[in-house]
């Protein structure tokens, strides 16, 4: 009875969902309005499910219908995906490599290893999406990318995950600032003064924040920073103190007029992690890059001496 599905159907359909018209949906799939309606029907008589309610101020989506909108997205999302790979191995690429990592990964260490696995795999197209990391999970959970690459205590639903390198953090300030000369700070130290802080979900937010739960007191934030320059710049204009990454920081305090101290605390570390949906699964040429960053990853946590 589900076997004969065709693009058309799933096209159709979420054309139709999107505009909250069966007029607008047909329209956008070049079909007159009966013979959408005609399709529907019969989508709802193969599944024997109810998909869509009419009504004079258009369509609504019934459970069910929500269902098919969401498994017609992902699979013409595939099928995309797809065409894509198919059109590189026609041009003697060997495979199709999907990243979506988090901005601090691709800031900091990424390049450096694409660099080298490039050189390695030059018959490897690559696709690197920077993206938020609970974003980076839904991508990868539809199978729009083969890794993630995510960043702090994050939800990874079905995904699997292998905790790789581990980043503290630090407390930055401008350099007059009272906290600016100490050789470590505590979260208790730093909370007596107003922040500049990142929006929620981002992944320093979490650890201050807790922080703060924890001692019964709140952030007190004066501004939220939308990107790491924004962030580093207003602290140096003393708008307030914050907490980033140790590695992110200290490059920028070679450029800007910042103070960088080391937080003394159990929960100031924040880990990046790879998640795949099944890493056995993938293909060899993926799994070599995993097997690149799962190599550095203890290279670089080797104790020195």
């Amino acid at each position: 009875m589900l076997n004969h599905f065709d693009m058309m159907d799933f096209r159709l359909f979420i054309q139709i969902a999107e505009s909250n018209s069966l007029r607008k949906g047909a329209d956008l799939a070049c079909l007159s309005a009966p013979a959408a309606s005609a399709r529907v029907a019969n989508l709802e008589a193969r599944t024997a499910t109810k998909l869509l309610v009419r009504s004079s101020k258009g369509v609504t989506l019934t459970l069910a219908g929500q269902a098919f909108f969401h498994h017609a997205k992902l699979i013409l999302g595939q099928v995309e995906n797809l065409k894509g790979d198919l059109e590189a191995y026609a041009n003697s690429i060997k495979g199709h490599l999907r990243i979506a990592a988090n901005p601090t990964a691709i800031m900091e260490f990424l390049p450096r290893l694409l660099q080298g696995y490039i050189a390695a795999h030059p018959d490897v197209h690559l696709d690197l999406r920077e993206l938020f990391s609970s974003e980076i999970v839904r991508w990868v959970s539809a199978g729009n990318s083969d890794i993630g690459i995510v960043l702090g205590n994050v939800r990874t639903e079905d995904l699997e995950v292998l905790t790789c390198w581990e980043n503290p953090l630090a407390l930055i300030t401008a350099r007059d600032h009272p906290l600016a000369g100490l050789p470590k700070v505590s979260f208790a130290e730093a909370l007596q003064y107003e922040f500049v802080d990142f929006p929620e979900g981002s992944p320093t937010y979490r650890p201050l924040h807790q922080a703060a739960d924890a001692l019964g007191v709140r952030v007190r934030t004066r501004v939220r920073a939308v990107s790491h320059a924004s962030f580093c710049r207003l602290v140096e204009a003393g708008i307030g103190i914050g907490v980033g990454l140790e590695p992110s920081v200290l490059r920028a305090a070679k450029s800007m007029a910042i103070a960088v101290i080391p937080i003394e605390d159990e929960n100031a570390i924040l880990t990046q992690s790879l998640c795949a949906r099944r890493f056995k699964a993938l293909p060899s040429f993926a799994r070599n890059f995993v097997t690149l960053l799962m190599n550095d990853w203890h290279e670089n946590s080797l104790p020195s001496g």
